[in-house]
């Protein structure tokens, strides 16, 4: 997330258990590092780890078996398998230009936006073009989805936003958040560079100032 601070607001579901005031407790830490372990035996690199993490969404059949059919159904979420959200996206994607916007305002964890960036792959327009815009009601959908928009390699322009798409204001809120995230990195970048600068200057003066203050071995 530090290369993508646009993202970071979305992701803070999952990303604020470790950056958060309060560190992590041992029984989190344990849940992480088995989660782990049962990944990498279930050989999830082969899809996470190559380009293959494109034609897959490891977050979406995930939420669904940790949440129960109750909850899920009240709020109204329905995982979309990845073979369908293909063929959806098929005629949708069609004719598609460059620097177009694709809007899921139910996107979930982003299956559809997984599906349709394929779709532009396979017309030869770099998904990366586009700009994504997803909404949802739920935050740790988003926060994958935030996830997944860097897996798929979505690009640079990804708004994602949790919000009632029937009666909030979350497409204009998430971009203007988006702008705002992306203006105090830019401040942030500036004054880290800034003093980068400084240091390295201080570190010269110091070093020419030892050497002019040494001891002439001719004299």
């Amino acid at each position: 997330m530090r290369a993508r601070p646009d993202l970071l607001p979305a992701a803070w579901p999952l990303v604020q258990p470790w950056l958060g005031a309060d560190p992590p407790d041992d029984a989190t830490i344990d849940a992480a590092r088995r989660v782990a372990h049962a990944a990498l035996n279930a050989r999830q690199l082969h899809l996470t780890g190559t380009l293959r993490r494109r034609d897959i969404d490891l977050f979406g059949p995930l939420l669904v078996k940790l949440r129960a059919d109750g909850a899920r159904l009240a709020a109204g979420q329905f995982y979309t398998p990845g073979h369908i959200a293909d063929a959806l996206t098929i005629g949708l994607m069609a004719g598609v230009e460059p620097g177009e916007s694709v809007v899921d305002p139910a996107v979930g964890t982003g299956g559809l936006f997984r599906a349709a960036a394929q779709s532009l792959r396979a017309q030869h327009i770099d998904p990366a073009s586009m700009l994504w815009i997803g909404g949802d009601v739920d935050e740790v959908a988003i926060a994958c989805a935030a996830v997944n928009a860097v897996l798929w390699q979505l690009g640079p322009n990804v708004v994602l936003g949790v919000g009632d798409t029937l009666t909030d204001t979350w497409q204009t809120a998430a971009i203007a958040q988006r702008r705002e995230v992306l203006h105090i990195a830019e401040r942030l970048h500036a004054a880290a560079f800034a003093a980068d600068v400084l240091g390295t200057v201080a570190r010269l003066v110091d070093a020419a100032s030892t050497e002019r203050a040494a001891p002439n071995p001719r004299t």
